[in-house]
């Protein structure tokens, strides 16, 4: 990266961060799928359902609750939304297979949700909202994990998410239903053997990497709202979150219908190892792109991505299965690395512009840049807008008379 001044790291920070702002969903998106999310919590939970004695509960969990959401390159597409579904504790009988049945069985005993079901998956019910209905708001789909947890859980995450320093977080671990998990699906009923999963333990020290200093600790760890059943919406993002939201969307142009394509769970794990606290977002940018791969180890042989939350999970296995998953990583860190390079390097917007349209996207592209202009346009018709010797449009140097237009504009 080339050495930028102190204005013109501001200047891209603002760029950067309103190209975060034009990937978020919106809040009418967020809300209607929190709503529907608590209708089939709501469904699940009623006196009559066989889950109704174990407390089901749905709760958002991956990049909705981390808050790196962003929307899908194609209008068409749906968002992805992983939820879990909650039981404290089961039946001494029920199994794997029993846990999942019976959460599915409860959703096609409503035949909205019967017909919104799709095929059962390894471990997830999926409800297809987009496929079966012509309303454009209801543009997602949404994973329901079934999943057991202790009695004392809720109390537990709520005491976890009531500080805001990183701490032990095993004892957010659930339990959860796998259909490859043989023979144990079918036969075991000692939770003590399935498989075991921590989406709340990940996010916990997800949030803890968010922290910048003492100062923002509360403003910025705001998981305790993401847990919530009704979690608020915010476009409030920390820079860790809106660097995720940025190589999403780099990964999803560069990859567009490649199902090898670096998956989420990678990035995100990486991207905040890296984070070092940056509070400029093209700061933070690069230097994550550069200390990604040093977060990638090796043991015997296979290359590793460590769940911080459990040492012995490899968010990488499939590498060693399809070797062009590896060979796509590192395709894509080097590809990002150059594009940001290319980006950074511009000597004045129209040049900026254009190097942004390539990884991001023309369209959005051009909703940031004419978004930046009219900000641009405010300040020069105040006579506050200055320019810089470098043709960086800024706060110091040389002021832009009030009729200079700005790249063509």
């Amino acid at each position: 990266m080339r050495n930028l001044t102190i204005e013109q790291k501001k200047q891209f920070n603002e760029i950067f961060e309103k190209l975060g702002n034009n990937l978020d969903i919106t809040e009418t998106q967020f809300n209607i799928a929190v709503h529907s999310y608590n209708a089939v919590g709501e469904w699940l939970s009623k006196d009559d359902s066989i889950l109704a004695p174990y407390s089901p509960k749905i709760l958002p969990q991956g990049s909705f609750m981390l808050g790196t959401m962003i929307k899908p390159i194609n209008k068409n597409d749906d968002l992805d939304i992983d939820l879990v579904c909650q039981l404290k504790g089961k039946d001494i009988g029920w199994t794997q297979k029993d846990v999942k049945n019976n959460v599915g069985q409860q959703l096609k005993n409503n035949q909205t949700y019967k017909d919104l079901l799709d095929e059962e998956g390894r471990r997830c019910w999926t409800l297809l909202y987009r496929e079966k209905s012509n309303d454009i708001k209801t543009q997602y789909h949404m994973d329901i994990l079934p999943c057991i947890v202790d009695e004392k859980y809720q109390l537990t995450l709520k005491n976890y998410f009531s500080i805001s320093e990183y701490s032990d977080v095993s004892s957010l671990a659930i339990r959860i239903t796998d259909k490859k998990d043989e023979p144990c699906y079918s036969t075991v009923t000692d939770l003590s053997y399935w498989k075991k999963s921590n989406p709340f333990g990940y996010a916990k020290w997800f949030f803890s990497k968010t922290l910048i200093n003492a100062t923002e600790k509360s403003k910025l760890f705001a998981l305790r709202d993401s847990i919530e059943p009704v979690p608020k919406y915010s476009n409030r993002k920390s820079p860790l979150q809106r660097i995720i939201q940025i190589l999403k969307r780099h990964r999803d142009i560069m990859f567009l219908g490649n199902k090898d394509k670096p998956i989420s769970i990678i990035i995100t794990t990486l991207a905040a190892k890296a984070y070092k606290g940056e509070i400029n977002i093209i700061e933070g940018l690069s230097n994550v792109i550069d200390g990604m791969l040093f977060q990638i180890t090796e043991k015997n042989g296979v290359k590793w991505v460590e769940n911080p939350v459990n040492p012995e999970e490899n968010f990488a296995d499939k590498w060693a299965e399809k070797p062009q998953k590896q060979t796509n990583f590192y395709n894509w860190i080097s590809q990002v690395k150059k594009d940001v390079d290319i980006i950074i390097n511009g000597i004045n917007m129209i040049e900026i512009q254009r190097a942004f349209e390539k990884p991001f996207g023309k369209n959005i592209s051009t909703e940031v840049f004419c978004s930046y202009a009219d900000k641009i346009k405010k300040c020069r018709e105040s006579n506050k807008l200055k320019m810089e010797t470098t043709g960086i449009l800024g706060s110091l140097g040389k002021t832009v008379r009030a009729n200079h237009n700005f790249y063509g504009k």
